[in-house]
């Protein structure tokens, strides 16, 4: 289940989400998508959890039955609320969100989520929390050349050279160490992931599916993408769930 905030939020919100796991042992395949997410456990709403942008398939091992509800930022979305850039971030795979979050904000959402609420009215109750702490974080604007310029080419070749890079006011060194400071992955791997999350969003929307050719060259090099990126074929990723049943028969 998701749903997307209003415009207050919708900036820097993406989305909120629930996972509902059934009883039993599972699995959660989760694919890159630049986003942080902040994740609740609604049975045991202290339990919560940030994962940080990743650039190959994370695979969860769930045992249900348990929900979790998630706030999924847009790219640098997380600033609103997390002072630590995600560079000095811890390196395990989830992080306690006790440790990013201010201490009042994380109190107040734990709170929320501990209560029995519909997935629609805790969203909008979590919503309007929210709203309530939003900050306006200081972003250094080569980072944001960057950003715009990787959304109007990321389906061509992106030139990641000095000359380009001089254009948003830095080397491609110094590119390098800001978006790992602040987004996470290096510049190519920023590019890669947002290219295949396009490509995906693209498959969705056609009834074709053959969008991947405004993205990829062939075929080829789509299935070598999605393997690394998804570790599945496209085939198999379209037709899917991310939540599969890993108890024998």
């Amino acid at each position: 289940m998701t749903y997307v905030p209003g415009t207050t939020l919708r900036d820097w919100v993406q989305c909120f989400w629930q996972l509902n796991v059934p009883a039993g042992l599972y699995s959660y395949r989760s694919i890159p998508d630049n986003s942080v997410d902040c994740i609740f456990n609604l049975s045991h709403p202290p339990e919560a959890f940030v994962i940080a942008p990743f650039v190959s398939p994370n695979i969860f091992e769930l045992t249900g039955p348990v929900s979790y509800w998630g706030i999924r930022f847009r790219v640098l979305g997380h600033r609103r609320l997390m002072k630590a850039p995600v560079g000095e971030w811890s390196t395990d795979s989830d992080i306690n969100a006790a440790a990013l979050l201010p201490a009042e904000v994380l109190h107040n959402l734990s709170t929320l989520c501990s209560q029995p609420l519909s997935f629609e009215v805790r969203c909008r109750r979590l919503e309007a929390a929210l709203s309530r702490y939003v900050r306006e974080p200081d972003i250094d604007v080569r980072l944001l050349r960057y950003l715009h310029y990787c959304q109007k080419t990321c389906a061509s070749n992106v030139d990641l050279s000095d000359r380009q890079c001089a254009e948003f006011g830095l080397s491609s060194r110094q590119l390098r160490r800001l978006t790992q400071l602040h987004l996470g992955v290096s510049p190519r791997a920023f590019v890669r992931v947002m290219r295949f999350q396009y490509m995906i969003h693209a498959m969705h929307q056609q009834s074709t599916r053959t969008q991947w050719a405004n993205f990829y060259y062939d075929q080829p090099h789509l299935c070598r993408e999605f393997k690394a990126l998804a570790g599945v074929t496209p085939s198999t990723l379209m037709n899917s769930s991310v939540l599969y049943n890993t108890e024998p028969a």
